[in-house]
């Protein structure tokens, strides 16, 4: 039979929520400077790089906010999941008694 502890569901939502996103913001915050370079990059290196360069810097930027995102929906998923395994477990007990 399978077991799941929703303490230790809960600890690593949580985990993720207090370890991963400060990370993900702190890199949505310097995610902006690096725009500031993209004027610069039209004079000093090809068009094709800087193309590039600023192509890749969006794509971080929306990347990085859609993994915050998703991060969140995950520890409220996982929230759920340990509280659907209580659940499951209390009725279980409840059809034994």
């Amino acid at each position: 039979m399978t077991k799941a502890d929703p303490t230790q569901i809960r600890a690593l939502g949580q985990n993720i929520q207090t370890k991963v996103t400060p990370t993900l913001e702190e890199a949505n915050e310097i995610l902006p400077n690096l725009r500031g370079i993209d004027q610069a990059l039209y004079t000093s290196v090809t068009p094709a790089l800087a193309t590039v360069y600023t192509t890749a810097v969006s794509y971080m930027n929306e990347m990085v906010q859609g993994a915050a995102e998703c991060f969140q929906t995950m520890n409220a998923d996982l929230d759920g999941c340990a509280t659907a395994w209580e659940d499951a477990d209390q009725a279980a007990a409840n059809n034994f008694n």
